[in-house]
């Protein structure tokens, strides 16, 4: 697999080279020229297509930079393809300069450009890429039915459960979402049941955060700069590159490799106690379950979309936008330190009214 990237982070290297260009030549610059700076830079967006097929690469251009410092004649000499040099055009388009002088007086001049393209690696995420999974199982309960397969977009998701310390930073810096200040339409009564005010349970503060509805979580999501899971990716993410498999290691329970319920006392663990899947995630089965973003509809698997499927609306933007206003049972998945080994099968589905509240719910989150 491919190393660890992030499709959210774009290292542009935007360099005026050594040498301008003159009848479509590159000649040496003149001496007594002043090359042109940035006044304001705007970067390019990674394109869609370039996320999807993992592609990197550095964009070449040439322009002209006028006295007024306005871009013009901005043409690729490269051909990446993917829309790289389409983003590149644009952004640089949209920039805008201190003109190159001679003299003191500012002139035009030609330049090259280049445009770094690299993902690179978000901390504590993991790259899950982009392809076919089977979904479901033929063998289980009657909404994890039919198998089916499936096509995902690539994405990352957080290696960890999110923990308290990790919360307490939200709550910190959104005080409308504090145990004392969040509206009660937004939880059941017992949002951060076991916390002193915004200060989680002293010693606590790599678990993950629990007592947390799906309203919390997405917001918690929207300030971290990511989203809750699509129903579609947390199952692809727990199965590891596993198939057809009960469990993120294969069919055998394993009381070693998980935190769930086995009949004798049980507690929640620091994230990461236990060994990861085959993507290097952690606690995909067990210690919290975990919200994700789709509706629950048990029959949903049935006439589920090939491509990037997901409950209860054709646009994630429009959920994320107006999470507030949302009713719907949302799904939870992967089961708890209270659930039995089979509640916490990777093909299991759960639900709870957004509002709800457990001491065995938490979540993780996921970019694109």
């Amino acid at each position: 697999m491919k190393s660890i990237k992030t499709l959210s982070t774009i290292i542009c290297l935007l360099i005026f080279t050594s040498s301008y260009l003159s009848s479509d030549q590159i000649v040496p610059p003149p001496t007594d020229i002043e090359r042109p700076r940035f006044k304001k830079s705007v970067n390019p967006k990674y394109p869609r297509e370039a996320k999807r097929a993992e592609k990197e690469g550095k964009v070449t251009l040439t322009a002209t930079i006028d006295v007024n410092g306005i871009p013009h004649d901005v043409v690729a000499l490269t051909n990446l393809g993917f829309g790289l040099e389409e983003a590149a055009i644009d952004a640089f388009t949209n920039s805008t300069f201190h003109p190159a002088t001679k003299a003191g007086k500012p002139v035009s001049m030609k330049v090259k450009i280049d445009f770094d393209f690299k993902l690179e690696d978000p901390p504590d995420m993991v790259f899950i890429p982009a392809g076919d999974f089977q979904m479901g199982s033929s063998s289980g309960l009657t909404d994890e039915k039919p198998t089916h397969t499936i096509y995902l977009d690539a994405f990352y998701i957080d290696k960890f459960e999110v923990t308290n310390a990790q919360y307490k930073k939200f709550v910190d810096a959104n005080p409308q979402w504090q145990k004392d200040q969040i509206p009660r339409t937004y939880h059941d009564g017992y949002y951060l049941a076991h916390w002193n005010g915004n200060d989680f349970p002293p010693g606590k503060d790599n678990y993950p955060v629990v007592y947390v509805s799906w309203y919390a979580a997405m917001a918690y999501a929207q300030w971290a700069g990511k989203r809750l899971p699509t129903e579609a990716e947390w199952e692809k993410a727990a199965r590891g590159g596993l198939i057809d498999k009960m469990y993120p290691w294969g069919d055998s329970v394993d009381v070693t490799k998980a935190n769930y319920y086995d009949g004798t006392d049980k507690e929640r663990t620091p994230v990461g106690t236990f060994t990861p899947n085959g993507f290097g995630l952690y606690d995909m089965m067990g210690n919290v379950r975990e919200w994700c973003l789709d509706v629950y509809e048990a029959n949903f698997y049935i006439n589920s979309p090939r491509e990037n499927p997901i409950a209860g609306t054709n646009n994630i933007d429009e959920v994320i936008k107006n999470f507030v206003n949302l009713k719907n049972n949302r799904v939870l998945r992967g089961g708890s330190w209270l659930s039995s080994p089979q509640s916490s099968r990777v093909a299991n589905r759960n639900w709870r009214v957004p509002t709800d509240t457990n001491p065995n719910e938490g979540f993780r989150c996921v970019k694109r």
